[in-house]
């Protein structure tokens, strides 16, 4: 393999996408890796949670490259892919791959097959290649990663997503959630029903794009409804929107059931928001959609209690940037993202994720939320915390990786604190003293299925690679 031959990670990258592989059912990607280190007589070890780790001997001190197996799986509204069974269908266009109405898997098999290409490549020193589980519903792979497992004195993820910066810092993370008792009732005599849905919308990731004014749909549908019932009864018999804690809500619908005389009313209304929407997010979000329809009245609505309790928890939820840092020029400090309202059984589960380089100003945000939720009649909780990754600023490492950025590819590479979470944070609590990095090729929209992967990129983050690992 040359040093700019990147046609192996595109091979182990396809590969990859015909595996299904959701947050925490990595099963098929567990057994892919092992196959792949008995094919090439590498030593391998998997751990209690999936955890899978591929070493490369060599003669020379290791270094460890860290992806992630799983993925975001998120689909428009048209599309019927299972992600429990299907491939990730992919096509390039003007010079980026996609996949077709779903997320692309890029974040992070794209970093997979840069470690996998790694562990085959003609090297003196050795490659630890850590592959960690679930990732996006909460670290708990890295979590599980055991001090002593590794033995590399630098590790470099292969999970950031631009291919001109070095990633040395991230925020830490919590998920503050909600659970509501379904309390229902017969809907009054002479009542009518409609279907609200507001769509199209650019959604994202909800750390590296919390900051790009983008419409959250369940606050739009949300501050509908709660208008509504402030002037007209009105109750609720389904309210739902978004899938990951991690992502922007893109998509959110509802019934509603109003009397029979505000049947006209509703509507009147509705056009009216609609036409506000238009205006206020027409540069931002020019994929907004919104639609209402009549429909079969249904057998039961939410209790009054509920309808008021789960309103008031959407709509005054904080969302978006919380704070910048004082610290970093343009960096977000602290953020929060009202990801996802749904059903469970008899029991309605509201989601919000937490986000801070500061640890003091995330436990603050999440009573916050916790706080104003319990006040709603909800049963809060606070789930799934990992701790800020501090930057290192003079670490040998960092200083090798850009003279040979600036060597390779005659220019300077940005050295960032990201906003987003990464398993370093985690991974640097149980190795102290190792040195890490995060860098990766370039992505956008991740989280959503507008992701895509700029294909020269990859062989850009190859032939760094390659040189690191020499």
């Amino acid at each position: 393999m040359t040093l700019t031959d990147s046609q192996t990670v595109w091979q182990f990258f396809h590969e990859i996408c015909q595996i299904p592989r959701p947050s925490k059912q990595e099963e098929r990607m567990i057994e892919y890796l092992t196959r792949f280190a008995a094919a090439h007589n590498l030593p391998v070890r998997v751990d209690a949670s999936g955890n899978v780790l591929i070493t490369k001997p060599g003669n020379a001190p290791a270094i460890a490259l860290q992806a992630h197996m799983d993925m975001v799986c998120e689909k428009t509204a048209e599309s019927r892919h299972d992600f429990s069974k299907d491939p990730i269908e992919t096509y390039i266009e003007d010079g980026w791959m996609r996949a077709r109405g779903t997320t692309l898997g890029a974040d992070d098999g794209v970093g997979v097959a840069l470690a996998l290409a790694a562990l085959l490549s003609d090297t003196a020193r050795a490659v630890e290649a850590l592959f960690t589980v679930d990732e996006e519903t909460g670290l708990t792979g890295a979590e599980a990663v055991e001090p002593g497992w590794l033995q590399a004195s630098e590790l470099i993820n292969l999970d950031s997503e631009e291919d001109d910066e070095l990633i040395i810092g991230c925020a830490g993370g919590c998920e503050t959630s909600a659970r509501y008792t379904l309390e229902t009732s017969v809907p009054d005599a002479g009542s009518f029903a409609v279907r609200l849905e507001i769509k199209g919308l650019r959604g994202g990731h909800s750390g590296s794009d919390i900051h790009e004014h983008r419409a959250n749909a369940l606050q739009l549908l949300g501050r509908f409804i709660a208008g509504c019932r402030s002037q007209y009864p009105l109750r609720i018999a389904g309210f739902e929107g978004g899938r990951m804690h991690n992502a922007i809500p893109r998509e959110a619908n509802a019934v509603v059931v109003v009397p029979l005389g505000k049947k006209e009313q509703i509507r009147i209304d509705w056009n009216i928001y609609l036409a506000e929407l238009e205006e206020a997010w027409q540069q931002d979000e020019p994929g907004l959609q919104a639609q209402l329809d009549s429909c079969p009245l249904p057998e039961t609505v939410w209790s009054d209690a509920l309808t008021a309790g789960v309103l008031e928890a959407v709509t005054t939820c904080p969302h978006g940037v919380q704070a910048w840092s004082r610290k970093l020029e343009g960096i977000v400090e602290t953020s929060c993202n009202l990801a996802s309202l749904k059903r469970e059984d008899d029991l309605l589960l509201l989601v919000s994720s937490q986000r801070s380089c500061v640890e003091e100003s995330l436990d603050a945000l999440a009573f916050e939320v916790y706080e104003k939720w319990a006040a709603t009649g909800a049963t809060p909780a606070i789930t799934g915390r990992y701790t800020p990754w501090p930057p290192r600023f003079d670490s040998p490492l960092i200083r090798r990786t850009c003279d040979t950025y600036r060597r390779l590819f005659g220019t300077d590479v940005s050295v960032k604190v990201i906003h987003a979470g990464l398993e370093c944070g985690l991974l640097q609590q149980k190795y102290p003293r190792m040195e890490m990095l995060s860098m990766g090729p370039t992505l956008r929209d991740v989280h959503s299925p507008s992701e895509r992967l700029k294909v020269d990129s990859v062989d850009k983050v190859w032939r760094l690679l390659q040189e690191l690992i020499q």
